[in-house]
């Protein structure tokens, strides 16, 4: 059975060790090597960036025209539109007569807070998802353009050159 073992330095992050009799560390890397090279080969024969993607950033388009800032901030904004509603949070009292009144109160005037907020925060959810869909839309008409502009120039150049 192999054991792991951490063994800290004071110069370096902690070491990871496998023992084990029957283990070749040696034969575990070349596989691990060979499992990297072919997921680079993957990746690139199918135009993606292998380094972005391991670093757990989103494949950037082959036909990406502008940054992976932008195209990883409008995901974002993508993946996050929705996420505005409030969810309770009652702490309990410790008032000794009348804490359970108390806390029954106190749990009904949130519950109507919650109410309002959760209104509100439905008309913001909708609100932010016009504004993902328009920024997307935007981001797509601007890379149409952009191609077209460059297809444009180069064919200029062509005829001057």
């Amino acid at each position: 059975m192999a054991q792991a073992q951490t063994s800290p330095t004071e110069e370096q992050a902690p070491a990871f060790e496998l023992e084990a009799p029957d283990l070749d560390a040696e034969e575990i890397m070349q596989q691990i090597r060979a499992r990297i090279r072919a997921r680079r080969a993957e990746s690139l024969a199918k135009g993606l960036d292998f380094e972005g993607y391991a670093d757990g950033l989103y494949p950037l388009p082959p036909s990406a025209v502008f940054s992976r800032d932008l195209y990883e901030s409008v995901r974002y904004v993508g993946m996050g539109y929705d996420k505005v509603n409030v969810a309770p949070a009652l702490t309990e009292t410790r008032l000794p007569v009348i804490g359970g009144l108390v806390q029954r109160l106190r749990a009904n005037l949130h519950t109507l807070v919650l109410f309002y907020v959760n209104r509100l925060a439905a008309q913001q959810i909708h609100f932010n998802e016009q504004v993902a869909r328009a920024l997307t839309a935007m981001v797509k008409d601007l890379e149409t353009e952009v191609r077209d502009l460059r297809a444009r120039l180069a064919e200029l150049e062509r005829d001057q050159g």
